[in-house]
């Protein structure tokens, strides 16, 4: 196999190619980098029900309060934003709505409660049973 030469136009030299360095040319893209893989690792995280222990089938769903906040039961609509967003799931607001009212979302009926999400600052997630401790 035969290396890759050319010659410049203009002045009739050799040119070789560029040989890769181990410097990345820009240092931001290196920060960036390092910032996107422990990003990752946070999102693949927060799928992760293991604290919620054995019973992490009984999780229905999360919701933030402030999408909880946002929605009106006796409308049965969110007012922050128009239908369709994936987080504005109307039939979870109102059954968190139906057991427990803001501004901490916390309540049971017995079959169902409406528990903090451990795995987020401000979520509230819809179980069947009591809250894991």
């Amino acid at each position: 196999m035969s290396s890759f030469t050319d010659r410049d136009s203009k002045t009739g030299e050799t040119i070789s190619p560029a040989t890769p360095s181990s410097e990345v040319a820009d240092p931001g893209r290196r920060r960036f980098s390092r910032s996107a893989l422990a990003g990752s690792a946070v999102l693949l995280s927060l799928g992760n029900r293991a604290a919620w222990g054995s019973g992490s089938s009984n999780v229905v769903g999360c919701m933030s309060v402030a999408t909880l906040n946002s929605f009106n039961p006796a409308t049965g609509h969110f007012v922050s934003a128009p239908a369709g967003r994936p987080e504005h799931n109307e039939d979870l607001a109102k059954e968190i709505h139906r057991i427990s009212s803001p501004p901490n979302y916390l309540g049971t009926d017995g079959t169902w409660s409406s528990c903090k999400d451990p795995d987020s600052l401000d979520g509230i997630c819809l179980v069947k049973g009591k809250c894991p401790p």
